[in-house]
């Protein structure tokens, strides 16, 4: 029984992770008609396909046409758009889709059937509240996202692992310097440089995390230490397996702070420009951020120029948070013991 329901995924990888919990209320309210499709970036789809709970994933580019074209060929007949843009709706709108739910954002109530006010943003785990209430397909208000990945894909991980020489005997830590929002949310390349030498020398094992459009910038803190780089192939699946073999993520507000988070991987997180209490899940992360009267700015590039909510955090503090994450019997290592 192919599904008549489609759900209009969304663009970055932390956004579907923390709409999990969604995606599986939308799954369990669909289940007997059908079950449900999710179309959504090709480089997501992969890490989509493996948690269960679509019976078919439409992986799609940037191409409006393209996006049309794949929908009209699913012939299905209830769209719920997670985006909230005008060209999410216009493109269900224009593959003929007759039953359309969403938020009315971005002026384009016109383009919907079911047209559902977003209300007051509070968690984003929240996000999709009033629109699932309206479905009657309500999220279990504990739930949080999970992934467990698949045994041969967490194997293939760590053959990959081995193979770039990465030693598994010992704490492996995941490093993330970047973030495709924008600079200000950046710690600083030389600061997670330190940070990797501080780990290399205290007998850790390092890889730095990363993503096709930021491979120059891990390959360059990389370069110098002789590190692994691993996802610049843009497969999140491969990424996010990389991840659960990690004792450690240090990440700034990213994709990988929340992959991390849904595989029960402890992390270290670094704020600035963002709010943590918009996305981070209590008691899932460690973390470190400076209060200042500018926060949370949500800019791209810092407008005082001085980035003094990102430079104010040490390589000290975060060496340390990271440090005691590790069980008593892994840090031995480190202590010189």
């Amino acid at each position: 029984m192919a599904p008549d329901t489609v759900v209009i995924g969304l663009n970055w990888v932390g956004d579907n992770v923390l709409a999990l919990p969604t995606y599986r209320a939308l799954h369990h309210r669909f289940r007997s008609e059908g079950g449900i499709a999710v179309a959504a970036p090709e480089h997501i789809a992969s890490l989509l396909s493996s948690v269960g709970l679509f019976r078919k994933v439409i992986p799609w580019n940037g191409n409006t046409r393209a996006r049309i074209r794949l929908l009209k060929a699913g012939r299905f007949s209830r769209a719920v758009i997670l985006p909230n843009s005008f060209r999410a709706a216009m493109i269900t709108y224009a593959a003929g889709i007759r039953e359309r739910w969403g938020y009315t954002t971005d002026v384009r109530g016109i383009l919907l059937t079911h047209a559902v006010d977003c209300g007051e943003r509070l968690h984003q785990l929240d996000d999709y509240a009033p629109l699932l209430a309206a479905m009657n397909a309500p999220r279990v208000v504990d739930d949080i996202p999970t992934i467990r990945l698949p045994v041969a894909v967490r194997d293939k991980a760590r053959r990959r692992l081995r193979q770039a020489r990465v030693r598994l005997d010992r704490p492996l830590f995941g490093l993330h310097a970047g973030g495709l929002y924008g600079g200000a949310k950046h710690w600083g390349d030389e600061r997670y440089g330190e940070l990797a030498d501080r780990l290399l020398d205290a007998g850790y094992s390092v890889v730095l995390l990363t993503s096709p459009s930021e491979r120059m910038q891990a390959e360059s803190i990389a370069a110098a230490r002789n590190l692994p780089v691993i996802g610049h192939d843009g497969d999140v699946l491969h990424l996010a397996a990389a991840i659960s073999h990690c004792s450690v993520v240090v990440t700034n507000d990213s994709g990988p702070l929340h992959l991390a988070t849904a595989l029960a991987v402890p992390s270290v997180s670094i704020f600035g420009p963002t709010d943590p209490g918009r996305t981070v899940i209590a008691g899932a992360t460690r973390v470190l951020r400076r209060e200042l009267a500018c926060q949370p700015c949500y800019e791209r590039e810092c407008p005082l120029r001085d980035h003094r909510c990102m430079s104010a955090i040490s390589v000290d503090e975060v060496s340390a948070a990271a440090l005691s994450l590790l069980p008593a019997t892994e840090a031995v290592i480190g202590s010189g013991v």
